[in-house]
């Protein structure tokens, strides 16, 4: 029935709710959180019952390897909003690390470091114990991927090319409803169709543009005025 067409899921816009313990909070929290959030999640659950197998934490290739996220960019902006984001929604703790977990850390003793942004491999997150919140329900909005210069060159190029689409089906809608109209009153109801602001030298460019592949005319003896062509 729908020969040519292809599903394509985007994750990243869908919401899951983890009902996560904390040992400060009596009552369990309900996380709302995207599916790739709740992946990683899951690498630090525990049973109950169960030893406390990853007092060493996990690094961001661990958490790949368990969660099967394969793009890096995708895990570290995870980690990020699970681990520094606002107040009340940082149920996990980022320790940051220079090396191996051999090599020992240099720290200053009287002011500590401040924890950075980014992830490095060597990088241990872990879950956050001393995590508190008085809500019932705890929104974590991810992090999301800064565009680049050349993409968002693209992405105003694609809107452009959409809008002159868009422009030559109000004309072409309107004149094959009108069959003829003058210049004003087809820039004035084009201008009223469109969703989006346009302006008049773009419509009379798109105007001059269907006149080219034939889909309306100049009326003869009045250049201000068109017809349709069936």
């Amino acid at each position: 029935k729908y020969q040519g067409r292809r599903v394509s899921w985007q994750h990243a816009l869908g919401n899951c709710i983890v009902r996560a313990k904390f040992p400060k909070i009596s009552a369990p929290r309900d996380l709302v959180v995207s599916l790739c959030q709740a992946l990683v999640l899951l690498c630090f659950n525990l049973d109950e019952d169960e030893p406390e197998s990853d007092s060493q934490g996990l690094t961001i290739l661990d958490v790949m390897t368990k969660s099967g996220l394969d793009d890096r960019g995708e895990a570290e902006r995870v980690l990020q909003s699970l681990s520094l984001g606002r107040d009340g929604t940082r149920v996990l703790l980022k320790l940051d690390r220079d090396g191996p977990p051999g090599e020992a850390a240099v720290a200053s003793p009287k002011k500590p470091r401040k924890t950075r942004r980014s992830v490095s491999n060597h990088d241990v997150f872990k879950f956050n114990k001393s995590f508190t919140s008085n809500q019932r329900r705890i929104r974590i909005t991810n992090v999301q991927m800064k565009e680049t210069s050349e993409e968002r060159s693209k992405t105003h190029e694609a809107v452009s090319r959409d809008r002159l689409y868009l422009i030559d089906a109000t004309v072409v809608r309107i004149m094959k409803a009108r069959k003829t109209l003058d210049h004003r009153a087809l820039m004035g109801e084009t201008m009223a169709q469109l969703k989006f602001p346009a302006s008049s030298a773009d419509i009379k460019k798109r105007i001059e543009s269907l006149i080219e592949r034939e889909y309306m005319e100049r009326a003869e003896g009045d250049r201000s005025r068109y017809n349709y062509l069936a």
